[in-house]
C-alpha cells in the first residue's frame, strides 16, 4: 500500500494533477503511473498546460526531483508548459538546494480555468 495518492482533472487549458502525500523511493513508481496515466487519457489535442499541484505533498526525495525533471523533457517535447504549484518547505526546500527552483515555474495556486 502507498502512502501516495493522484488525482487529476482536465480543463480547457490545462490538465490539473493534485499529488497528496510522500514521494520517496517507495512512491516515485506509483507517482509516475498516475502522471502518464493521466497525460495518457488527455482529450485530443491535449491541454497546453500541465499544472502539478504539490502543496499536499508532505515529503520530497532525489528520485521525485528527478521525476520533475523527466516530466518536464516530456512536457517540452508535447509543446506543454508545465508548472508546480508548491508553498510548503518540504517541497520547496528540495527544488532550492538543487536549483530546480530557477527551473520549474512555480506558483502559490492553482490557476482558475481560463
Amino acid at each position: 500500500m502507498t502512502n501516495l495518492k493522484v488525482e487529476w482533472a482536465y480543463r480547457s487549458d490545462a490538465l490539473v494533477v493534485t499529488v497528496t502525500g510522500e514521494i520517496d523511493a517507495g512512491t516515485v513508481v506509483h507517482l509516475r503511473d498516475g502522471l502518464e496515466a493521466a497525460r495518457a487519457g488527455a482529450p485530443v489535442p491535449p491541454p497546453r498546460a500541465v499544472v502539478l499541484d504539490l502543496q499536499q505533498v508532505g515529503f520530497l526525495d532525489s528520485g521525485g526531483l528527478a521525476l520533475l525533471v523527466e516530466l518536464s523533457h516530456e512536457c517540452e517535447a508535447a509543446g506543454q508548459e508545465l508548472s508546480l504549484v508548491c508553498t510548503n518547505r518540504a517541497v520547496r526546500r528540495p527544488l532550492e538546494l538543487t536549483g530546480l527552483d530557477r527551473v520549474f515555474t512555480i506558483t502559490g495556486a492553482v490557476p482558475p480555468a481560463a
